[in-house]
C-alpha cells in the first residue's frame, strides 16, 4: 500500500478476530485511516493518490469489491447529512441496509434513543460527541458485519472520549459486530480492546502486540515512527524552482482535463435514471431544488429581469437618433424589436448566465463539501453509487428550475418596460405598448389551434435546457473531484463559475447560429 511515492506497507498479513474489538495504534501519517478505506472497499486498488494490492479474506473466503460483506465506518469528520434532521440521518442508514428482504432490528427513533442523540435538535447543532453517537447509531441501522472507526476520540475532551469509548465496547457487546477501531488516542481505547495492532511504519508492516506489553505501547509507538521529514520523503531530481513550478502546473492542467474527459465520457452512464430508493431521489431533488430554483434564485433573477427591461425599453427610446423626427414613425417598431430581442435572446442570455454562476456554484460548494466532509464516502459504504443522490437530482433540478427562472425574468423584464413606456410615453398609453410589444412573438392564430404559444418557444426551452444540463454536469464534476482540504472546495467553486459561464456563453453562440 503506497501513498504516492512513500510506501506505507509491503508484504503485510494481518488479521482480525471475528466478534471483537482490534484496536490499530500508530502515529499521525502513518496510513492508519488510509488502511480502513481500504478495508472498507471505499479506496480502488490504482487511485490517483492512493495504490495498493494483495487480499482480502472474510471468514475464510476471499472477497472483492463485489462481495465484500457490509462494511459501516464511523468517519474521524461524522460525514452526516446536515441537510437531514438526526432521524432522518439514521432512517436513510435504515432504508439502504444490506439486507431489505429482512425487517429493520430497530427504528430510526429506538437508535437515537438508545444512543442518547436528541432527535429535534439539527445536525449543524449537535456537539461533538452527540455528532458522534448519531455517526455510530446511522452505522449500526444499516446492519454492517464489520465496523471501522477513524479516530473516534479525535477533538473531544477526556471525559467524552471516555464515553464514546464505553460506547464502542457497550455497541460491540450488545451487536456482536467485529469492530476496528484506528486511533493514536490509545490511554483512551486500550481499556476496550481485545487485541492490540501497531502499524510499524518504519517496518512498513503491522504486528500484534501482546497483552502484557499494552503498557508499553507508547515506547513501542515511538520506536516505529518515522521522523516528520520521512513522513514526506519523496524521490526527487535537484530541480529549478522556475521548472519545479511549470511541472506542477502542466500536470495539474492534464489531470484536470483527463478527469473532464473521463466524465464527459461517463455522463451518460452516470445519468442514467436508476435511483435505489425513489423517496429519497425525491429528498435530493427536493433539496437541490431549493439550492437552484429557491425563493432568492427567484429574487435574483426577478431583479436581473427589471434591469434588462429598464435599460433596454428606456435608452433604445431615450436615445433614438433624431429622436423628434423618427419616434413617431419608428416607435411601434421599436417596441416589436424590444420584446423580440428581450425574449429570444437578451434575457435567456443574461438569465442562463446568472443561473449558470449562482447555482453552478450552489451545487458546486453543496457536493464539494459532502466530498470533503466524507458524506460521498458514506454513500459507498452504504452501496449507493454518489451520482444517483447527487447527480441525477441535480440534473433535474436544473432542468426544471432552469426555464422557470429564465420565465421569471422575462415577466418581470416585460412588466418594468410597460411601466417605463407608460411614464415616458403617458400621452400614448400602455394599450399602444402592449399592442405592439409582443407583435414579433404573437404566434399567427388563424389555424384554430386550441394551445398557443409565443413565437420561438421551442428555441428558448432547447437554450434554457441546454445551458441546464451543462451547467449541473460542470457544478457536479467540479464538486466531486477528490478534496483534501477547504482551498480545494474553494478552487471548485471559482472553476465552476468560470466554465459554467464560458459553456453558457457558447451554447448561445451556437444556437443563434442555427435560429437565426
Amino acid at each position: 500500500m503506497s501513498a504516492g511515492q512513500r510506501t506505507l506497507l509491503q508484504d503485510a498479513h494481518l488479521a482480525f478476530p471475528d466478534g471483537k474489538i482490534t484496536v490499530l495504534v500508530g502515529g499521525s501519517g502513518a496510513g492508519k485511516s488510509v488502511l480502513l478505506r481500504v478495508l472498507a472497499g471505499i479506496l480502488p486498488r490504482h487511485g490517483d493518490a492512493i495504490q495498493w494490492s494483495g487480499d482480502i479474506h472474510w471468514r475464510g473466503e476471499s472477497v472483492d469489491s463485489e462481495s465484500m460483506p457490509r462494511t459501516g465506518i464511523v468517519f474521524q469528520q461524522f460525514a452526516l447529512f446536515d441537510e437531514l434532521s438526526p432521524t432522518a440521518n439514521v432512517q436513510f442508514a435504515i432504508d439502504h441496509r444490506a439486507d431489505l428482504s429482512e425487517s429493520p432490528q430497530h427504528s430510526a427513533a429506538d437508535w437515537l434513543e438508545f444512543l442518547g442523540v436528541p432527535a429535534s435538535t439539527p445536525v449543524a447543532a449537535l456537539s461533538g460527541g452527540q455528532k458522534q453517537r448519531l455517526a455510530i447509531a446511522r452505522t449500526l441501522a444499516s446492519a454492517p458485519e464489520i465496523i471501522l472507526y477513524d479516530e473516534p476520540t479525535s477533538g473531544l475532551d477526556a471525559a467524552t472520549g471516555k464515553r464514546v469509548a464505553d460506547l464502542i465496547r457497550e455497541t460491540q457487546s450488545r451487536f456482536g459486530r467485529t469492530s476496528i477501531v484506528v486511533t493514536h488516542d490509545y490511554e483512551t481505547l486500550l481499556p476496550i480492546a481485545d487485541e492490540v495492532l501497531l502499524f510499524d511504519s518504519a517496518g512498513k508492516t503491522i504486528r500484534r502486540i501482546e497483552p502484557a506489553e499494552w503498557s508499553h505501547v507508547a515506547e513501542q509507538m515511538e520506536s516505529v515512527a518515522l521522523a516528520p521529514s520521512q513522513l514526506n520523503e519523496v524521490v526527487t531530481k535537484p530541480i529549478s524552482r522556475t521548472v519545479e513550478m511549470v511541472r506542477r502546473a502542466t500536470q495539474r492542467f492534464l489531470d484536470s482535463t483527463g478527469r473532464s474527459l473521463i466524465a464527459a465520457a461517463r455522463l451518460p452512464w452516470d445519468a442514467r435514471p436508476v435511483v435505489p430508493s425513489v423517496k429519497w431521489a425525491g429528498r435530493f431533488l427536493a433539496h437541490y431544488l431549493r439550492l437552484v430554483g429557491g425563493p432568492s434564485a427567484w429574487v435574483y433573477l426577478i431583479i436581473a429581469g427589471l434591469i434588462a427591461g429598464f435599460t433596454t425599453t428606456y435608452f433604445t427610446l431615450r436615445f433614438l437618433p433624431f429622436r423628434l423626427y423618427t419616434q413617431p414613425l419608428l416607435i411601434d417598431e421599436l417596441l416589436s424589436s424590444i420584446g423580440f430581442a428581450l425574449y429570444r435572446i437578451l434575457v435567456p442570455v443574461l438569465a442562463t448566465v446568472l443561473i449558470a454562476a449562482r447555482c453552478g456554484a450552489a451545487v458546486a460548494a453543496d457536493v464539494g463539501v459532502k466530498q470533503y466532509g466524507g458524506q460521498v464516502d458514506a454513500f459507498r459504504t452504504l452501496g449507493i453509487r454518489a451520482p444517483a443522490y447527487l447527480l441525477i437530482p441535480i440534473l433535474a433540478a436544473f432542468l426544471i428550475a432552469t426555464p422557470i427562472l429564465e420565465w421569471i425574468a422575462f415577466t418581470a423584464s416585460h412588466w418594468i418596460s410597460r411601466i417605463t413606456f407608460n411614464f415616458s410615453h403617458p400621452e400614448i398609453g400602455v394599450h399602444f405598448w402592449q399592442q405592439h410589444f409582443f407583435r414579433a412573438i404573437t404566434p399567427d392564430t388563424t389555424g384554430g389551434s386550441l394551445i398557443t404559444c409565443w413565437k420561438g418557444w421551442d428555441w428558448v426551452l432547447a437554450k434554457n435546457l441546454l445551458c441546464g444540463f451543462g451547467t449541473a454536469a460542470i457544478g457536479y464534476h467540479q464538486g466531486i473531484t477528490p478534496k483534501h482540504s477547504a482551498g480545494d472546495v474553494s478552487h471548485c467553486i471559482t472553476a465552476t463559475v468560470l466554465w459554467t459561464t464560458l459553456y453558457v456563453l457558447v451554447v448561445h453562440f451556437i444556437v443563434a447560429l442555427l435560429e437565426f
